[in-house]
């Protein structure tokens, strides 16, 4: 539920584990008077899709912008023509020039060697911070923070307090069709797409409507669906006053020869519009594009405060891991484990556990075999009874094949004293706590100093 004391403010920021640190400490500055509006994924470990008017939706549900550009060496083709010095996430830039052009209150942070550049003349609610991080480091250096970067934050917060109350926002369920006839072959599919998925098309007719029933019509629109092959150029105008507006839409162009010709309005952007364009033939194959468009206009999170704000932006320290755990306990030590389980859980680690998999109902054997094939660290908890499991001895094989791509921790629990032969080599920690808890903490402390120590090996490349 809301809070109507605080500002929603939209977070565009890098997922690398190395920027979690800096993302947490830019929020800690906000967390008292704001809430993070993100697009948290229904499935946890989940990239949700990159639709653009998802992203423009919950612009127009924000107060304020926060960006937070760091460097990162850019892929072959991310930025070309005058962008190509530019040295950052190319969608984390894209969503702040969303953010300029629709003219959202905006704090943006941004680290000095990405190349970025700030307008060149900044308003009161526009404030570029820059900073500087070392090589090896994840955060700006501490003088740096305390004595310019955290007094600008501060400032503009000062001047958001004042100058801005939290509003409300209601969601359109009108969509404006632009570029679409009644007589084209694609009309009565679009139009279908968009009574079924909650809107009530408005048909943009230039032909029919003055100008300033036109701009009417958009403004109330929560949605544009534009095709942008039609001929007319009044239909080319009225999205551009849509563009302006930082109205939501989904952007179609016919490619009658399979070659997608990209509209000037939608070129430029590194990250942007070109990525997320509805290209078709055929109508009959419109549906399958556009209904995931159109059903993420209202899936969207809700914002976020506090603890969970800050679990939410170190959800992804550890998202490139995967830890199975491989035992053969059963109640009454299975207290072990499931401690266990829960600690990596409250740490944003993800654990795979077969015993969980079994009892859901489901085909727990074709689960094991996914799990096993994307695991990154496999938790051998060795119990006397651990070789007489068959499940146990092919998980450990399975892991044993893929070789130097899986790190093993084996743990001995319940007086055993024996290493397994396979993994004679390895050290092994021997758990005797009479607390199950006290024992899975020290698992947990372990597995979580291979993360971090496989993280700082990935930032040193």
């Amino acid at each position: 539920m809301a809070d109507e004391n605080k500002f929603a403010i939209y977070i565009s920021h890098s997922w690398r584990p190395r920027d979690v640190e800096l993302n947490l400490r830019i929020w800690q500055q906000l967390t008292d008077d704001c809430e993070l509006l993100v697009d948290v994924p229904e499935q946890p470990g989940a990239n949700p899709p990159y639709y653009i008017n998802r992203i423009e939706e919950l612009l127009r549900r924000t107060d304020f912008f926060l960006g937070i550009l760091t460097f990162r060496e850019p892929r072959p083709g991310d930025f070309i023509n005058q962008d190509a010095r530019l040295k950052c996430s190319p969608y984390s830039l894209f969503e702040v020039r969303l953010a300029e052009r629709i003219d959202i209150p905006r704090l943006v942070l941004f680290e000095r060697s990405t190349g970025f550049r700030p307008p060149r003349t900044l308003r009161a609610w526009e404030s570029y911070i820059p900073f500087d991080c070392g090589i090896s480091e994840r955060l700006p250096e501490q003088r740096q923070w305390l004595t310019v970067i955290q007094p600008k934050i501060q400032q503009w917060k000062s001047w958001a307090s004042d100058h801005r109350k939290p509003t409300s926002y209601e969601q359109s369920t009108y969509a404006a069709l632009i570029g679409l006839s009644p007589g084209d072959e694609s009309y009565d599919i679009v139009e279908g797409c968009v009574r079924d998925n909650g809107y009530e098309p408005v048909l943009c007719e230039p032909e029919r409507l003055r100008s300033s029933e036109a701009i009417r019509v958009l403004r109330e629109a929560g949605l544009v669906v534009a095709e942008f092959a039609a001929p007319d150029p009044r239909a080319q105008q009225l999205y551009a006053a849509a563009h302006a507006l930082g109205l939501p839409a989904i952007r179609m162009v016919h490619c009658k020869s399979g070659e997608l010709e990209v509209p000037w309005i939608l070129k430029g952007d590194p990250g942007g519009y070109h990525l997320d364009i509805v290209a078709w033939k055929d109508p009959t194959e419109l549906p399958a594009a556009l209904n995931p468009h159109l059903a993420a206009m209202f899936r969207l999170s809700p914002a976020l405060r506090n603890d969970a704000a800050a679990d939410y932006l170190q959800s992804k320290r550890y998202s490139q891991f995967f830890v199975f755990i491989s035992h053969n306990l059963k109640p009454p030590n299975r207290a072990l484990v499931e401690h266990l389980y829960s600690l990596l859980k409250q740490r944003h680690i993800t654990p795979f556990e077969y015993h969980e998999v079994n009892t859901a109902g489901i085909d727990w054997r074709e689960s094991l075999n996914e799990s096993l094939q994307k695991t990154t660290h496999f938790v051998a908890i060795l119990s006397p009874d651990y070789e007489v499991s068959q499940t146990c001895t092919y998980e450990l094989e399975t892991i044993l094949a893929r070789g130097s791509k899986v790190s093993i921790l084996p743990f001995m629990v319940n007086g055993r004293s024996i290493p397994n032969p396979k993994l004679s080599q390895m050290h092994d920690k021997l758990l005797a706590n009479p607390d199950p808890l006290v024992d899975a903490q020290i698992i947990v402390d372990e597995v979580t100093s291979v993360l971090d120590a496989a993280l700082n090996r990935a930032d040193a490349v």
